[in-house]
């Protein structure tokens, strides 16, 4: 197993145009979205933005990329290629080309951009080391339109069932569907770049009556295998197939798990596949982006609770889209109400999974109902150590309560465990870096959300004002205005959620030394 110190070591994430590279984590976003990057495309990438603004002959780029390897100047010039493909600079004007001399990058200067700090503190989480695995989405070899989304949940719920037993770490589900994005020859060094010690692959082919999977665990720093077995099953029998596996996996890499977490079962997400085929859609859309998917999600919630009215999981799933559409905290106060006692009727049907008490003290959040929120937050830890986004959303918890350095901590556990996290994980990172006064950083992070509300836009404006850099707030400000011109700045205070007086204060006076409210939107004739 590699050396966990590792996975703590100091993150160095820079700002490439639109897009983040970050070297310790191997990783590529691009308008927040991950970008698959062939390793020596990475590697170059990286040697240049090490060395900004000097010019790099072909041999000492050649020497840093392939030593003590022949190479003709065609590889460098087709990963040059493809640098600039990755990073979207189809004009040239990040990575140069100096005739007869090589290559020099130049990063961008762009004044809605917060470059991000040359080195960002991961905190070490304060327990034993644990062997990381990731599952990855297993290969269906199907026409059936089905199966796709039904072994995708099944991963999912691998995933979920393996983060019971304590001694295991799990790779969040959209960082491993995101790693499996990745070719086969990259995948295995992206895999240790994110720090799975282990990878799990399998693939799907019909049998009678059902399916056929084949499931291989295999050593990341080696590729040795450790584990495979081939499953035959009904259809129906897919839950039984879920827990199983995740048990052998557990087995394979832990000779000691305890007996009482070998003996726990995953909670069963439905009852029947049907209806779980509806929850796995309606999870996914309410992960997308776009015009009415949320909508599109309720409606495939409500569909499972019509072929299953007992499943927890769906319950809490369609109080979280009733929230999301109701506009969260600004969502009125019957509808807040409603959503809180579904969750807890889900939290009733389903006691021992982890996400109904999620949703349910997110709700309460936004209720102001803060010891409920609390004790159900700590329930969902309690389930599910490691659950990215349980510890990522009780970490923003913990900074609306005051508790900056707490919540930081959590938020950087949830991004350890999820590398490849939702844009919304940058939100609340910001909120807490701005709470602690670590401005820069905070603009840093806020500055990596792909499309910004005005509130996001607004607290960008807050983070640069109170870092002294009075004319990028201002242009935030103008941007923020620009999408609600109706939005001020009594509304963003009556809207915030910080319970002590003085991060209130903090974000007030950012925005007041932005000109939030005298920004002068331009006439229409």
């Amino acid at each position: 197993m590699r050396n966990q110190a590792q996975r703590w070591c100091r993150s160095l994430a820079h700002q490439v145009g639109s897009s983040v590279l970050d070297l310790d984590r191997g990783t590529l976003r691009r308008d927040g979205e991950i970008v698959p990057v062939r390793p020596k495309t990475f590697d170059l990438l990286a040697f240049l933005v090490r060395n900004p603004g000097r010019v790099l002959s072909k041999d000492e780029l050649l020497q840093a990329v392939w030593p003590s390897t022949i190479v003709t100047e065609d590889s460098l010039t087709q990963c040059i290629r493809d640098v600039r493909k990755c990073i979207g600079d189809e004009t040239q004007s990040l990575v140069r080309t100096v005739p007869r001399r090589g290559y020099m990058f130049q990063a961008a200067d762009d004044g809605l951009s917060a470059s991000l700090p040359p080195a960002t503190a991961v905190v070490q989480i304060e327990r034993a080391p644990e062997p990381m695995v990731a599952i990855l989405p297993f290969r269906v070899n199907l026409d059936d339109a089905t199966a796709k989304p039904l072994f995708d949940g099944a991963v999912e719920e691998i995933i979920n069932a393996l983060s019971y037993f304590k001694t295991i770490a799990v790779l969040a589900r959209h960082s491993a569907f995101a790693l499996a994005e990745h070719s086969d020859q990259d995948i295995w060094a992206t895999a240790e770049r994110l720090g799975a010690d282990y990878v799990a692959e399998g693939s799907v082919e019909s049998a009678d009556g059902g399916y056929s999977t084949h499931v291989v665990l295999s050593e990341t720093a080696s590729g040795r295998r450790i584990w495979a077995q081939t499953f035959s099953f009904r259809t129906s029998e897919i839950f039984a197939f879920q827990r199983t596996v995740a048990q052998r996996i557990a087995t394979a890499l832990v000779a000691n798990i305890e007996s009482a977490a070998m003996r726990r079962t995953s909670p069963a997400p439905a009852a029947n596949v049907e209806a779980y085929v509806h929850i796995l859609r309606g999870m996914a859309l309410l992960r997308s982006y776009g015009e009415g998917v949320n909508q599109q999600a309720r409606e495939h919630l409500l569909k499972a609770l019509e072929r299953d009215p007992d499943s927890g999981l769906a319950h809490a799933y369609l109080a979280l889209a009733d929230m999301i559409i109701g506009g969260y905290g600004g969502a009125p106060r019957a509808l807040l109400d409603q959503a809180r006692d579904r969750a807890l009727h889900a939290t009733a049907l389903n006691p021992d999974e982890a996400r109904c008490h999620r949703i349910l003290a997110l709700i309460l959040i936004y209720l102001a109902e803060f010891d409920a929120a609390a004790r159900h937050f700590a329930r969902a830890l309690d389930l599910n150590p490691y659950d990215a986004d349980t510890l990522a959303q009780t970490g923003f918890f913990e900074v609306i309560r005051g508790h900056g350095e707490t919540g930081l901590m959590l938020l950087d556990q949830a991004i350890q465990l999820n590398p490849m996290h939702p844009a919304w994980y940058y939100y609340d990172r910001g909120e807490a870096l701005l709470v602690l006064g670590r401005y820069p950083e905070a603009a840093a992070s806020f500055s990596c959300l792909p499309r910004k509300s005005a509130w996001q836009w607004a607290r960008l404006a807050a983070c640069h004002a109170l870092d002294g850099n009075i004319d990028k707030a201002r242009a935030c400000a103008r941007e923020g205005r620009r999408l609600n011109p109706g939005l001020t700045e009594q509304a963003i205070m009556a809207d915030l959620q910080m319970m002590r007086s003085e991060d209130r204060e903090r974000i007030r006076s950012g925005l007041e030394l932005a000109g939030w409210d005298e920004v002068q939107m331009p006439t229409t004739s």
